[in-house]
C-alpha cells in the first residue's frame, strides 16, 4: 500500500477512499469513549484504518499501542509518530491483528472491520483475537454493534451469457432494483464475539412493498461505533453486498415471502446459500386453528420451559419489563418484533430459534405460516399462567 507519512498523520488517504463523513464519526465515537480531558486509559488501535487515528487518540491517554503486520508500513507510521511528537505515548507493534497478544491488556481497542454485514473470516478473526489476547475484562471494543438488514432485490444474474449468481459487492452508482424495505435480520455484539462455530439457520418473513421479480437480497448493516453514535455500512468503507437466490421467485405485493439464510460464521460468503419461497396467502377462513392443536401446545411448552430457566437464573424481573413492554402497541411494529427490540444479546437467538421452529414446524402442519401477533398472544398466555401461579 503506497501511503506516504504525511497522509498518515491526517487520515487524508483513507478519507478520500471512504465516505467523507466516516472519520467524523469515528472521532465522535472516540470522543465519548475517551472522554475530552487527558486520562489513564490505554488504547489499541488493530489494523491500518484504525492507526490513522492515532493523533485523535495520543492526547487523551497514558499510552496507544498501534497493531499493524509489515516492516514498510510500521516505518511510515514510525515516522508520523515521530513527526507530530507523540513518540513518547505510542508504542508500535509488528504483528497480525488477528494473532496479536498483549503483555498489558488495554482498556479500549479500535478495530474497523472490512465486512460489517457477515463476520467474514479476517474480521472475525481479528475481533475474537481482541477480546481473548489485547483486551481487559470489562474494557471497550470500537465499533461496539452491528445490526444486519436485508431487502428483496432484483439483480443481474447473467452478464453476457456468464452467470453472475455468486456473492459481490454493489458498483458505485450501480442501479439496483429492491421490492422490499430493509429488514431486520439479526444483530452482532462486537463486544460479545466469541468463537464463531455455529451454524446460522434462519428464516425471514417479508412482504414485498411493490410485485415483481426476486433474484437476489441486497444486504446493509448499522454499524454502531460507540452508544449512539452509528454509520450505515457505506460509511464504514464497505459497499452493500449482493447475494443471488438459488432460483428467482416472482412476488407480489403485499404477499408474505419466506428467505431461508444458511451459514457458518467466519467462513464468508462462499459458503452461505440464501433461498426464498413464496408463501400461502392468509384468508379469515386459513387463520382459525385450534389452540389445543399438538403444534401450538408443544410450542408453549418450550416457551414454558425458557420461562422457568430464566427466573432460575434469577432473570424474572427483567422478563417482566419486557412484557410490560411488548404489551403496548409500538406504531406498525408488531409485538413480536417489539419483543426481539427489548431482549438481550444473551436470550435473543435462542429465542429466534424457538420461534423459527415453531414457524416450520406449524407450516409443515398446518399449511400456513402463524400470524406474528398469533405467535405472541400464544407466548403471553404462557407468561400470565406462569405469573399466576
Amino acid at each position: 500500500m503506497s501511503v506516504n507519512s504525511k497522509a498518515l498523520l491526517s487520515g487524508e488517504a483513507i478519507s478520500q477512499a471512504l465516505d467523507p463523513h466516516r472519520r467524523a464519526s469515528v472521532r465522535e465515537a472516540l470522543e465519548q469513549v475517551l472522554g475530552t480531558g487527558a486520562g489513564a486509559k490505554k488504547v489499541a488501535l488493530l489494523g491500518f484504518q484504525a492507526a490513522t487515528f492515532f493523533a485523535e487518540v495520543a492526547p487523551k491517554v497514558e499510552q496507544v499501542v498501534i497493531v499493524e503486520s509489515g516492516s514498510q508500513m510500521v516505518e511510515k507510521l514510525q515516522r508520523a509518530v515521530v513527526s507530530r511528537k507523540v513518540g513518547d505515548k505510542v508504542k508500535l507493534v509488528d504483528a497480525e491483528p488477528a494473532q496479536v497478544s498483549l503483555d498489558e491488556r488495554v482498556d479500549v481497542a479500535v478495530y474497523l472491520p472490512q465486512s460489517t454485514w457477515m463476520m467474514e473470516g479476517p474480521d472475525a478473526a481479528v475481533l475474537a483475537n481482541i477480546r481473548r489476547q489485547v483486551l481487559k475484562e470489562g474494557g471497550t471494543l470500537v465499533p461496539k454493534r452491528v445490526v444486519q438488514l436485508l431487502e428483496l432485490a432484483d439483480l443481474p444474474t447473467e452478464l453476457g451469457g456468464v452467470s453472475l449468481r455468486h456473492p459481490r459487492y454493489s458498483r458505485p452508482g450501480e442501479p439496483i432494483s429492491t421490492l422490499s424495505e430493509s429488514k431486520h435480520f439479526m444483530t452482532t455484539e462486537f463486544g460479545d464475539l466469541g468463537p464463531a462455530d455455529d451454524e446460522v439457520d434462519d428464516t425471514i418473513i417479508i412482504r414485498p412493498l411493490v410485485g415483481g421479480v426476486v433474484s437476489g437480497l441486497r444486504l446493509s448493516s448499522l454499524v454502531e461505533l460507540a452508544g449512539g453514535v452509528v454509520q450505515a455500512s457505506s460509511e464504514a468503507g464497505v459497499k452493500s453486498i449482493l447475494v443471488p437466490l438459488r432460483e428467482n421467485v416472482e412476488v407480489e405485493a403485499g404477499r408474505a415471502v419466506s428467505i431461508r439464510v444458511r451459514y457458518q460464521p467466519g467462513e464468508g460468503l462462499a459458503t452461505a446459500r440464501f433461498s426464498a419461497r413464496l408463501m400461502a396467502e392468509e384468508t379469515q377462513s386459513t387463520m382459525q386453528v385450534d389452540r389445543d392443536h399438538p403444534v401450538i401446545e408443544e410450542f408453549q411448552q418450550s416457551v414454558r420451559s425458557m420461562m422457568q430457566r430464566v427466573d432460575k437464573m434469577e432473570r424474572g424481573s427483567d422478563l417482566d419489563r419486557i412484557v410490560s413492554y411488548t404489551r403496548r402497541p409500538h406504531g406498525d411494529v408488531s409485538r413480536l418484533t417489539a419483543l426481539f427490540w427489548a431482549v438481550d444479546e444473551e436470550f435473543r437467538r435462542p429465542l429466534r430459534k424457538l420461534i423459527e421452529e415453531f414457524r416450520r414446524s406449524y407450516s409443515s402442519q398446518v399449511g400456513q405460516m402463524p400470524p406474528e401477533e398469533a405467535i405472541y398472544d400464544w407466548m403471553l398466555e404462557v407468561y400470565e399462567e406462569e405469573r399466576t401461579g
